[in-house]
């Protein structure tokens, strides 16, 4: 079979050599077409992203979302040098959130001191009014509002810090998308209007919300010089994430073209040497995101590795060819006879390295989380790309572009490295104990250091500790009891029943039952809900007493007094309750840090709040935060099925490709020991096992068989040709170990570039995958030659076949 596949490949390799014109103008005219569709690639870093549109966890946040509204917020605190109750940075305060009403597109409320909702009784009932409705005109009016400020429960952690030195502005955004919604008030078309309403509605993209934070940025400048001012909230930090993502992922890849240009000018010594495996694996990599464009799937936090990967990934089966080209050029053979040549010797590792790349790969479809499936679909898409430019296009190149002369040999015998090599597989062949020895030591390190691996998602050690969005977080879940929130929605069964006291104790004390929680190093530091408005309003009919901010005794006095709210002009309550009064909802501030301890502080809070309840008062826990939450924990679930699947999947193509089960299944020993290696060293590194590194070892896996397959079918090559273990460790290396030992370098060096990236996470990603990927070449030519040495009397059996 392996004999027949090569021969194809010759054969192919002269119909292009013969026809390359053709072949150009047919892969050009593909990657046009292709490319039409790049004008719909885009970034995408919303929360709910992360999860597949039929994920319970999405499908019950957007209904929450669809009730009562968007909870990511965009959260601007003030804190001046002087005081929050100076007169002069009131007026700033007011100017302040005029100008955001006014000029910030999309708000559907803006809550500050200016407008936050004060209960009052006076002579005549209810009051229900801003806080600043009457402007403090001296000092002693002054002192007054700083009283009643700091003694409202409402705006502790809310409107004022806990210290009440800072202040915060709560901009509420639309939850829908406007983008091609039409304005009744200009067309004046209601059979359009109508119909449009009915059309399912799209939810805010990142677009939108970038203008609403641009927007607060323009208005923020106005702030005088002296007011600290920090800027957070769910909506501000995926915007500032999506800013950063772009020029990470172009300067990544950028930095990583440049050293493929480097070492193929290394190489090869020669313009074409570098330009013609470039040109071809940066079509590839083009061709893939338009295909991304043309599916609809977006570039993510976990995706945004995707281009360089495929790059370095790509390279490696260019350089090969080339290599073998040039070989065949410089034993005389003629060009086309070169590129026959080039095709049926390495055409077919070639082909084996990019299958068992992909098949690693498709390991990741079947995950929880969107962006890992995503992987999983572009991922081996990308990598059959690069394989068709590689064995189609380049060739097509290599028969028409000028060649003036022929480039030193890559693989002469009396290259440094080339001895090197060779002297290492001799050494390795001859005492396979003692580097048996060494790499179990090695690796039972290793495997010591796996259990230490802290698995963490917080993306706000993504950014850098100075970063303006990181200290703002900071800031938040320091001085006002935390920069998230989650949502607890509390079913009572039937119209109505939240006007039952007993249903509203069971909610004070979930709120109490909250805010005294402390698990996995969180602890709410707010609870807002219908109980603040009942207990206020209450308090405001009984002549303001301390005593009265209480719930009533009586469901009709309840009935009474909410409806006496309602009728004040305060739409607040709708904002916690649903239209019929069936449901609540209780939202509790959280720090915002690492997701992953939210599963377990939500595990000690729930037991807690299902006791309170008791049976007949049904609740569930949602929003944002638990997005965050639930995706580190569905990453772990589906991780481990991926690395499983991943390891069946290149266990067998191993197997099938080198044609043996005995050495197919000894291949898969130095595939293992890089990813045995990462991740222990992660683990003795303390680097977080987050969104990138759970990827980590799936990927190292799908590299790390490239460079086996290569040494393996080589070796097989000449073993099965009568050649001695030693011998055919000695001449495998010499025909194949410097292209090894160069894709090796250029995919180490490709992947460290992520060091040079903004984002913090990505250079433990950049620092884990290099690491596997020298010990992978360093498994290569030292233990998989040992291994070989050591089971030769198993492997004698040349008859032998998978």
């Amino acid at each position: 079979m392996k004999d027949r596949i090569e021969a194809a490949l010759g054969r192919f390799g002269g119909y292009v050599a013969t026809h390359p014109w053709r072949v150009i103008l047919f892969v050009l005219v593909l990657t046009g077409a292709l490319g039409t569709q790049i004008q719909h690639f885009h970034l995408e870093t919303s929360n709910d992203k992360f999860f597949h549109p039929d994920d319970p966890v999405r499908v019950q946040n957007q209904a929450f979302q669809d009730t009562f509204g968007r909870d990511s917020l965009v959260a601007v605190v003030l804190q001046p040098a002087t005081s929050v109750f100076d007169p002069a940075f009131l007026e700033v305060l007011r100017d302040l959130h005029a100008a955001i009403e006014e000029e910030v597109p999309l708000v559907v409320e803006v809550t500050s001191l200016w407008n936050v909702r004060e209960t009052l009784g006076n002579a005549e009932g209810l009051e229900v009014r801003d806080f600043l409705e009457e402007w403090p005109e001296t000092p002693a009016a002054l002192a007054d509002l700083e009283a009643r400020a700091r003694s409202n429960p409402l705006y502790r952690n809310f409107m004022l810090s806990e210290d009440g030195r800072a202040t915060m502005i709560v901009i509420e955004t639309e939850v829908y998308s406007q983008i091609g919604r039409v304005d009744d008030a200009l067309g004046g078309f209601e059979d359009e209007s109508d119909a449009l309403d009915a059309s399912p509605r799209r939810y805010i993209t990142g677009e939108e919300d970038a203008r609403i934070v641009a927007a607060v940025e323009s208005v923020l400048e106005r702030v005088p010089e002296d007011v600290e001012i920090h800027v957070a909230g769910m909506t501000s930090f995926t915007t500032v994430l999506n800013r950063v993502m772009l020029p990470d992922m172009v300067k990544v890849t950028m930095l990583s073209i440049l050293v493929v240009t480097v070492f193929l000018a290394g190489l090869f010594r020669s313009v074409l040497g570098v330009a013609l495996p470039l040109v071809t694996v940066l079509l590839s990599v083009f061709a893939t995101m338009s295909t991304m464009g043309a599916v609809g799937i977006p570039i993510m936090a976990p995706t945004q590795i995707i281009p360089s990967f495929l790059l370095a990934v790509g390279i490696g089966g260019a350089v090969h060819l080339v290599a073998i080209f040039y070989q065949g050029l410089r034993r005389n053979l003629s060009r086309n006879d070169a590129i026959v040549h080039a095709l049926s010797h390495s055409g077919l590792p070639i082909l084996m390295t990019s299958l068992t790349t992909a098949g690693g790969l498709l390991s990741f479809i079947p995950a929880a989380l969107a962006p890992i499936s995503h992987f999983g679909i572009i991922g081996p898409i990308g990598v059959l790309y690069a394989l068709g430019y590689v064995l189609v296009f380049l060739p097509a190149l290599l028969a028409v572009v000028p060649i003036r002369r022929v480039s030193r040999d890559v693989e002469s015998d009396d290259a440094v490295s080339q001895r090197i090599l060779v002297a290492t597989g001799r050494f390795s062949t001859r005492r396979p104990a003692l580097v048996l020895s060494v790499w179990s030591v090695v690796l039972v390190a290793a495997c010591v250091g796996i259990p230490r691996i802290h698995v963490g998602h917080n993306m706000v050690e993504w950014f850098p500790p100075d970063a303006d969005i990181a200290k703002a977080i900071g800031f938040l879940n320091e001085s006002f009891g935390g920069a998230a929130s989650y949502e607890i929605l509390v079913d009572s069964g039937r119209e109505n029943g939240l006007h039952d006291p007993e249903v509203l104790r069971r909610l004070e004390a979930v709120s109490e039952h909250v805010l005294q929680t402390e698990a996995a190093g969180l602890r709410s530091g707010k609870v807002v809900s219908i109980v603040d408005i009942v207990k206020e309003t209450h308090r405001a009919l009984n002549e303001n007493r301390p005593e009265a901010y209480a719930i009533p005794g009586d469901r009709e006095l309840v009935s009474q007094e909410l409806l006496l709210f309602e009728n004040s002009g305060s739409d607040d309550v709708e904002d916690v309750v649903t239209s019929d009064f069936e449901t609540a909802r209780l939202s509790a501030r959280l720090s915002f840090g690492d997701g992953s301890f939210f599963v377990p502080y939500l595990e000690a809070v729930r037991p807690g709040i299902e006791r309170i309840l008791g049976p007949d008062l049904e609740f569930e826990i949602t929003g944002t935060y638990r997005l965050v939450g639930n995706t580190i924990d569905a990453a772990l679930t589906t991780m481990l099925r991926s690395y499983s699947t991943a390891l069946v999947i290149i266990t067998v193509l191993m197997v099938l490709l080198i044609g043996r089960v005995r050495l197919g299944l000894l291949t898969m020993i130095p595939n293992l020991a890089p990813v045995l290696f990462t991740l222990g060293m992660m683990g003795w590194l303390g680097f977080p096992l987050d969104m990138i590194s759970l990827m980590t070892a799936s990927i190292v896996i799908g590299l790390a068989v490239d460079d086996t397959i290569h040494f393996m079918h080589n070796f097989r090559r000449e073993f099965e040709a009568g050649e001695e273990v030693e011998a055919a460790v000695d001449h495998t290396l010499r025909s194949t170990g410097q292209a090894l030992l160069f894709t090796s370098c250029v995919l180490a060096f490709g992947f460290l570039m992520y060091t040079q990236a903004y984002m913090l996470h990505l250079y433990s990603f950049g620092v884990t995958v290099s690491t596997a990927i020298v010990v992978a070449f360093l498994a290569d030519v030292t233990l998989a030659p040992a291994l070989v040495a050591t089971f030769a009397a198993r492997l004698s059996g040349r008859s032998e076949k998978a």
